[in-house]
């Protein structure tokens, strides 16, 4: 598999410190963490996505379970079903994979707010969070209703 960091050797906790530290910088004003079975699934902070608005909660999740089961596919794929190895044997990778493409991701995001291509709002609005559910989850449970224009969003 030829991806972005997919043998990331870096450990999750200093990637997420990095993460953490990007978003100190672009004005979060707290940061918190979500854990599954021990392991962070999402960091949510709270950030002023707009001017003279109040601040928001985001939830930046990293999917570990899907990075896990792309790289249990691909080895399946090239192995063979005779393999020794489990898709357990993956867990470690993937979790490190999926917060290093995250703190790619939200490297990227910053800079374009810096050098003013986009703000705030438009690099994290999918993931402003209401407690319950981020934007993105939202738009996706109406059958991105919200998404079409005027006239067609009523029937």
């Amino acid at each position: 598999m030829n991806l972005k960091n997919y043998t990331s050797s870096v450990a999750v906790d200093l990637t997420i410190a990095r993460i953490e530290r990007l978003l100190v910088d672009v004005g979060a004003t707290g940061i918190g963490k979500e854990y599954k079975a021990g392991v962070v699934t999402a960091l949510m902070f709270r950030i002023q996505l707009a001017p003279d608005k109040p601040e928001a909660t985001v939830k930046l999740p990293a999917n570990v379970d899907a990075c896990l089961n792309a790289f249990w596919t691909d080895y399946c794929k090239n192995r063979g079903p005779r393999s020794n190895k489990t898709s357990e044997d993956f867990k470690e990778q993937a979790t490190r994979t999926a917060w290093k493409l995250q703190q790619d991701w939200v490297e990227v995001q910053i800079s374009l707010i810096r050098l003013n291509q986009q703000d705030a709002m438009q690099a994290f609005l999918p993931y402003a969070w209401d407690g319950q559910q981020t934007v993105y989850e939202r738009v996706r449970d109406c059958g991105f209703r919200a998404l079409l224009p005027p006239e067609t969003n009523t029937k």
